[in-house]
């Protein structure tokens, strides 16, 4: 699977997600069956929507690079957010009595991303380069 197919994907779930955050969070949690949020949640759902949707737009950005050298930052910042939203995700969702079952699909999202991003930064030069068993000086 080639970088740019991923990070595509990874843009359009990306504003799908930002949009619904930041215009309608009130929708989104009652698509998941979850709890209506406070004015303070409301809030933050807003913000974490538009940071979805900035992602989102590096991401499609990025996957205009004709090499993954380019954008090897990028794979990490993905690698990261990718790989704590899981950890976060499955924390809430084995933890958190009120949280529905509807947001499994958040936890298989985060780990399906994660998986896909850690390939990806494996597969980059740097990444190669960075894990052989061959350290040059």
């Amino acid at each position: 699977m080639n970088h740019r197919l991923i990070l595509r994907l990874a843009a359009f779930v990306g504003v799908v997600f930002g949009i619904a955050l930041m215009f309608g969070p009130d929708a989104l949690m009652r698509a998941y069956g979850a709890e209506g949020l406070n004015n303070a949640g409301r809030g933050m759902a807003m913000l974490c929507g538009s940071l979805l949707t900035a992602f989102a737009i590096m991401n499609f950005a990025a996957s205009r690079a004709p090499d993954m050298a380019e954008i090897h930052y990028v794979l990490i910042g993905n690698l990261v957010a990718f790989t704590l939203g899981f950890v976060i995700t499955l924390y809430r969702q084995l933890m958190v009595e009120t949280v529905p079952d509807t947001a499994w699909l958040n936890v298989i999202l985060n780990l399906g991303f994660a998986a896909l991003f850690g390939y990806l930064y494996m597969a980059s030069p740097a990444g190669y380069r960075l894990h052989s068993r061959t350290h040059h000086a």
